[in-house]
């Protein structure tokens, strides 16, 4: 993805639901997952938001973007 910053290349855990993503092994076992793998958090994050069909924005080079590299608005519509 071209991402730059510390978190775009940062390893996750992920299981093979879409949701099913975290920071460390034992949270995605915590979430029934028997055989975590690991992933880049840019490709893991990306896959999350296609399959729950919403937006991603890239940031291009040279400007500012969310410390770290990854960012997200979070909004829940009940």
């Amino acid at each position: 993805m071209g991402q730059t910053g510390a978190d775009a290349r940062r390893e996750v855990w992920i299981g093979p639901g879409v949701d099913q993503v975290a920071v460390q092994r034992a949270q995605v076992r915590a979430l029934g997952v028997a055989a975590p793998e690991p992933a880049r958090a840019d490709d893991a994050l990306v896959r999350a938001a296609a399959a729950a069909d919403t937006e991603v924005l890239v940031v291009p080079e040279g400007m500012a973007g969310p410390a770290g590299g990854l960012g997200a608005v979070l909004r829940w519509h009940g």
